[in-house]
């Protein structure tokens, strides 16, 4: 199974995929399906081009959007790239790709 090129490069893809859909915080009625499908679809293509199989891609990327689907509808309206939950979140979901 390959894995990321660079060891921070599942941390990067969510970063880049948090911040293409953060801006969602500006709807007037927030949609956490949209918010969701967002975050995956921009995860899997940044995943890949960053060096990861599909399955990993793919198993990264539901991670990370299980994880932020704890938060609140409101909290994750606020998020930014740097935020520390989207920081945990990578964090995690790198941790459950690597442990396979």
């Amino acid at each position: 199974m390959r894995q990321m090129k660079r060891s921070g490069g599942l941390k990067l893809v969510l970063a880049l995929a948090a911040a293409g859909v953060l801006s969602l915080g500006g709807c007037a009625k927030p949609d956490p399906a949209a918010f969701d499908k967002s975050i995956h679809d921009s995860c899997l293509p940044a995943a890949v081009s960053h060096g990861a199989a599909p399955d990993v891609a793919e198993r990264y990327c539901t991670c990370a959007v299980n994880e932020l689907d704890k938060l609140p509808v409101s909290k994750r309206q606020s998020l930014g790239p740097s935020s520390p939950e989207v920081t945990n979140a990578m964090e995690t979901c790198a941790q459950q790709v690597r442990a396979g």
